[in-house]
């Protein structure tokens, strides 16, 4: 009996500590507007995923011929695998187009950030890719596109 109670106290303490071991406080993700440069530099996986990841050359035509007013909101988690892997290629591949207008937004694990935007823009996933052509959304890539990013942004704006 007396090394019943004893494992579980020591069953009690190790579940406190366990528990108490990730709280927010002590989890490293970007939180709110990001840039791509601090994004980049401060997250291993992204950067990675970036310096690996190769635009072909049909992919490097389609985004020189996006229009200048097209917008992409990106919601994202730096926690998040589907994050690491899709927003990176994206951003490699707008490398092609200086004139797409881009906001990095980092999430939190409740899909919020401090100004509210997720919660207005009604994020359920990361990464979402909000895309828009003169401030009016055109559609959305939730997770992982069909095809890639740059397919299925220019299927939508072929839909326009």
């Amino acid at each position: 009996m007396n090394k019943n109670f004893l494992a579980s106290i020591a069953l009690i303490t190790s579940m406190a500590f366990v528990g108490c071991a990730h709280t927010d406080d002590s989890v490293d993700y970007a939180l709110g507007e990001v840039n791509q440069q601090e994004l980049l530099s401060q997250y291993e996986s992204f950067s990675s995923s970036y310096q690996e990841f190769e635009v072909n050359q049909e992919q490097t035509e389609q985004v020189k011929q996006w229009p200048e007013k097209l917008k992409i909101d990106i919601y994202f988690g730096t926690w998040c695998h589907d994050s690491q892997r899709e927003v990176p290629h994206l951003l490699k591949a707008l490398a092609g187009n200086n004139h797409i207008n881009v906001t990095l937004l980092g999430l939190d694990f409740q899909k919020s950030e401090p100004k509210g935007r997720a919660k207005q823009a009604e994020i359920k996933y990361t990464p979402t890719f909000v895309v828009y052509l003169a401030d009016k959304e055109i559609g959305r890539i939730i997770e992982r596109p069909k095809e890639t990013l740059v397919d299925d942004i220019s299927a939508m704006l072929k839909n326009m």
